[in-house]
């Protein structure tokens, strides 16, 4: 199964941290020096969120990707014969 959702990103006036979050995932988000690695770090996040959720027996939010641009995440669900293990990737849209 493949869930892709959509980022969003905030940066810190101060700190100059940039925050990637994921609304449509619990509003999942994790922070960087830089969008790139903001992304690098929820994508592992997100990830081991689904994880939680599936072997919860608990409900995934749906992909929330509806076209046009702007940077996407992508987890890819892969079931395997003990338990259940989410991976993902990143994915831009122009």
């Amino acid at each position: 199964m493949r869930l892709v959702y959509r980022v969003e990103f905030e940066t810190d006036p101060k700190t100059g941290q940039v925050t990637a979050k994921l609304p449509s995932l619990n509003h999942t988000a994790d922070f960087g020096d830089t969008a790139e690695e903001a992304v690098a770090n929820l994508r592992e996040l997100a990830a081991g969120f689904v994880e939680v959720l599936l072997n919860e027996g608990k409900a995934v939010p749906p992909s929330d990707a509806t076209g046009g641009g702007g940077v996407f995440l992508a987890l890819e669900i892969k079931e395997g014969k003990r338990r259940r293990r989410a991976m993902s990737n990143r994915r831009a849209r122009k």
